[in-house]
């Protein structure tokens, strides 16, 4: 049984020909077109990873909710300490059930010369209700 060619979208990114497991640097660069992003924190999980060939660890990694609500599919490896730190400084959370539902911003980086994912160790600010009132009725 052979299978017809599928036609794919010209706008699609040449990383999701293969796409990652985890989150990338170009996830914001190219996909969002940010240099950093806001993402409220759904859970996090151990899973089993590969940081050298033939050799397995468990990793932590943390996933979060897009703007529907849904989880996303890939999540921000949390493979350095400094993103471990990070996050307890964004959130102020001492643990993994503080975590969850808490705002932290994913930013830009540079590591050994490369592009990588960092948390911002500042919090993010809740929301200016009097803005978001404004824009809501129009007022100024």
């Amino acid at each position: 049984m052979t299978t017809q060619p599928q036609t794919l979208p010209d706008n699609m990114l040449l990383d999701d020909l293969k796409p990652a497991r985890f989150l990338k640097p170009y996830d914001l660069t190219d996909r969002w077109k940010v240099a950093q992003l806001v993402i409220t924190i759904a859970k996090i999980t151990l899973e089993e990873t590969e940081p050298k060939p033939g050799e397995k660890e468990l990793q932590p990694v943390l996933y979060f909710k897009t703007k529907s609500g849904e989880t996303f599919p890939r999540g921000l490896l949390l493979g350095a300490k400094v993103n471990v730190q990070n996050l307890k400084a964004a959130t102020g959370a001492k643990t993994l059930g503080e975590t969850t539902g808490k705002k932290i911003r994913i930013i830009l980086d540079t590591h050994r010369g490369k592009s990588v994912l960092r948390i911002d160790p500042q919090p993010v600010p809740p929301p200016d209700e009097k803005k978001i009132i404004q824009e809501l009725t129009g007022d100024k």
